[in-house]
């Protein structure tokens, strides 16, 4: 594996689903991460309770969960435990910070390989 695109953004899943076209103001973030633990950030909020994964292949992965539980965890950058491993792509603080703890936030991670 060479590493996992991870997008956020401020849209359900089915928002997302209905247009990909438009959604651009609503990412929260974009980055490029080749971190062999790059998403276990993510499996740590499902074991919590704190997001659902609803697709699991790759291309992409997918997952959902509020602002409240995830933003926080991105207040230094992308969760990345090596915090070298990463090429930031988008990050966008002023939407992160108007953002809602109880909006529902979609989560992509395609694999780069």
């Amino acid at each position: 594996m060479l590493g996992w695109q991870i997008t956020i953004w401020c849209r359900t899943p089915e928002e997302l689903d209905r247009s990909r076209y438009g959604h651009s103001t609503a990412v929260l973030a974009r980055w490029e991460d080749t971190h062999v633990r790059a998403l276990n950030w993510l499996t740590e909020l499902v074991e919590a309770g704190k997001a659902e994964q609803l697709e699991v292949s790759g291309y992409p992965s997918r997952w959902t969960t509020r602002a409240g539980e995830a933003l926080p965890l991105l207040a230094d950058g992308p969760p990345n435990p090596a915090r070298t491993a990463h090429r930031l792509m988008e990050w966008n603080t002023d939407l992160m910070a108007s953002c809602p703890a109880d909006q529902v936030l979609t989560i992509e991670a395609w694999d780069q390989s």
